[in-house]
């Protein structure tokens, strides 16, 4: 069964960085969205099966993104994978008291960034039939 990752960013350069490591692995569709204020839109019309988020955007930032998705019962279950450029203390914990599953520094890492995104689809799947 085919996942999807939703990516949010700001920067197509970063867009394409995280997408280009699913290429030619039929399992994963991935869904760009360079546009904050359309993410809660891409939601109501198609659950994804993670987000990566990005903080720093603008107009809408990954916080307040965050906030707005675990506020409504119809998302909050869906993981969320922070991937920033703030590495301060703050910014992490302020995330991590909404439920990410990983927060991982730019620059990225296309290793460790795979293995976490590939982990964390493993236990969604696991906890979907274990439910």
């Amino acid at each position: 069964m085919e996942k999807k990752i939703l990516i949010v960013d700001d920067s197509e350069m970063n867009l394409f960085l995280l997408q280009s490591i699913f290429y030619g692995d039929d399992t994963i569709q991935t869904i760009l969205e360079s546009d904050s204020t359309k993410v809660l839109g891409h939601l109501r019309e198609n659950i994804p099966d993670l987000i990566l988020l990005d903080l720093m955007m603008p107009r809408l930032d990954g916080f307040q993104l965050l906030h707005e998705i675990r506020a409504d019962p119809g998302f909050s279950g869906i993981p969320v994978i922070v991937i920033s450029a703030r590495h301060d203390q703050e910014a992490i914990e302020q995330v991590m008291d909404y439920g990410v599953e990983a927060y991982l520094k730019k620059p990225v890492n296309l290793k460790e960034t795979e293995k976490t995104i590939r982990d964390v689809l493993a236990r969604k799947h696991v906890d979907h039939y274990a439910g």
